[in-house]
């Protein structure tokens, strides 16, 4: 790229200052670049070119450190240049190279997933007929047979899963592939024109006493940058394996190699200053504004005008004292002690959030696609229960009550696997560090759950009579695992939005553990293994006979 920078004074020094960190927000990011350069003494100039267009110039900082030496000024300037062809060229080229690399590497973990699918048809073959041979000679038991079985099954349907999130990335990596090679063509064919680019320059001021080596820093902010939390929960037994994943995306006009990387929880709020709150009035509605005439203003509507509304920041007194003090923090402290983590996690210096610090650098090249690193993985013990709504829907779900270590779990989509089998996906909402939080596993279908109507009958009532509805319901719950499990149970009878429409419990058997306003009835089944239990509850429903019932 041709570059148009200021006439740099008598020492002016034009600086290659590569990325040697990046810290990623929820909606930007900060970069840092740092380079040395050899300063002769009295005053003189560094520009640091070629910045992308996508800078906010009121966030640049610069820091100069060397023998003697003085920072003067800072001048950030945006300039407009032209990209030769040939240049433009040579990035389209590599960025096709970039994409045939990402599609060959795609084809390699496929095949190495094929070379264990063949391994575990293989073993397959052979465990069949070991075990085929120990059962029939009474060394083995069915038991054995039906377990080996279920074992290849899951791992064969865990690399299958593999194989086809492998093909979807492939089919994306082949589609920005032909999109380059696309680009490339045009402009290997003459049909490119020179591109007019802007870009971001900045100019430093020094002085030194004498000759010295001076070391520059350079930080900015860029939009076109987030990342956004992933989660694997992996359920072993009765623990919770979690890996906390970043995706991270940016598009910001520059690539970013393999440095230091560091993801950011803070974020802007709704409101760009301090929320107040209005008066909040009711009444008799107004009278229609009729066109031509203003209305009068009331009591309450002058009280808006003068505060603010819903719709905008109120106004008040500008130096009105706010009384808050931030305490400053900076030190480190590890995520949980005892485990291998992959980050380690910092509060942020204004203490509006936390920062973790990637282990492993991640090279995040500027083309919008998703990028993911690991966070952190801890585990947890998880308290296993199963919640069931029949009305809704018969079935199971297993949930999880873990708590949280010194983690903050931003909101995120988590897949959910038992041991090497994925059974869907869940949702983690925000989860504050040594919080206890509820997670869903997924439907057990070796827990049966079935609600019947056993009973509807309506009395009849003569003239302006009283008439009964007469509804029961059962509910029965199978527990067909091999070891004991909590189930609660919900279910629920009308609620009367009118006073002549009486609706009363009869009979229920157990008793629901908990009742409350709005008619939701909840049972604690604990039943063991290859137990069943029956939940019955009757209730009428009593109104006079000229007035219809609906909802029932």
């Amino acid at each position: 790229m041709t570059e148009t920078t200021a006439a740099p004074g008598p020492a002016g020094h034009l600086m290659d200052g590569p990325i040697t960190s990046v810290t990623v927000f929820r909606d930007g990011a900060r970069v840092l670049r740092s380079g040395l350069i050899e300063l002769a003494a009295g005053p003189g100039s560094v520009t640091i070119g070629d910045l992308p267009a996508t800078v906010d110039t009121a966030s640049v900082r610069v820091a100069a450190r060397g023998r003697d030496l003085a920072l003067l000024n800072v001048e950030v300037r945006r300039r407009v240049g032209t990209e030769p062809l040939r240049e433009q060229a040579a990035r389209l080229r590599a960025e096709v190279e970039r994409w045939r690399d990402a599609v060959q590497e795609l084809d390699d973990e496929d095949a190495a997933e094929q070379a264990g699918l063949g391994f575990l048809s293989h073993l397959s073959e052979a465990a069949a007929t070991a075990l085929a041979r120990a059962v029939g000679s009474g060394r083995a038991g069915y038991d054995e047979l039906s377990g080996m079985a279920g074992h290849l099954s899951a791992s064969t349907a865990g690399t299958l899963a593999k194989r086809r999130e492998i093909a979807a990335r492939k089919r994306a990596a082949e589609r920005e592939l032909a999109a380059a090679e696309a680009r490339l063509n045009a402009a290997e064919q003459g049909g490119g024109k020179p591109k007019k680019v802007a870009f971001v320059e900045v100019m430093v001021d020094l002085e030194a006493q004498t000759a010295t080596e001076a070391e520059v820093d350079l930080t900015y902010h860029v939009s076109g940058a987030s990342w956004r939390s992933l989660y694997d929960l992996v359920l072993d037994g009765e623990r919770l394996d979690v890996s906390y994943l970043a995706e991270v995306t940016q598009q910001t006009g520059e690539d970013w190699p393999e440095v230091a990387l560091a993801l950011s929880t803070a974020r802007r709020g709704q409101s760009q200053t301090l929320p107040e709150l209005s008066p909040w009035y009711i009444g008799r509605p107004q009278p229609p504004r009729l066109p031509g005439r203003a209305a009068p203003m009331s009591a309450g509507m002058a009280g808006e005008a003068a505060s603010g509304s819903a719709d905008g920041p109120a106004e008040g007194p500008q130096d009105r004292p706010r009384g808050m003090a931030l305490a400053a923090r900076g030190q480190r402290t590890p995520l949980l002690a005892g485990r291998m983590l992959a980050a380690e996690q910092a509060e942020s210096e204004s203490g509006a959030g936390l920062t973790y610090t990637v282990a492993r650098p991640l090279a995040v090249p500027g083309d919008g696609g998703p990028h993911k690193t690991l966070v952190a993985s801890f585990d947890a013990d998880a308290v296993l229960d199963y919640l069931t709504v029949p009305v809704v829907a018969p079935e199971a779900y297993l949930r999880a009550i873990v708590t949280n270590g010194t983690l903050l779990l931003l909101p995120g989509r988590a897949r959910i696997f038992h041991g090497a089998q994925y059974v869907g996906e869940t949702h983690l909402a925000t989860v504050a560090p040594g919080e206890e939080f509820e997670v869903q596993l997924g439907v057990d279908d070796q827990i049966k759950v079935e609600r019947k109507l056993r009973r509807r009958s309506t009395s009849k009532a003569l003239l302006g009579g009283t008439r009964t509805i007469d509804i029961a319901y059962e509910i029965t719950v199978e527990n067909h695992r091999d070891r004991d499990a909590t189930v609660s149970v919900h279910d629920h009878i009308p609620v009367s939005t009118d006073g002549d429409v009486k609706v009363r419990a009869r009979e229920t058997s157990p008793p629901p553990a908990e009742t409350d306003d709005l008619g939701e009835l909840t049972w604690n089944l604990v039943l063991t293994a290859r137990e069943s239990a029956t939940i019955r509850h009757r209730f009428t429903v009593e109104h006079p006979a000229q007035v219809a019932v609906t909802g029932l």
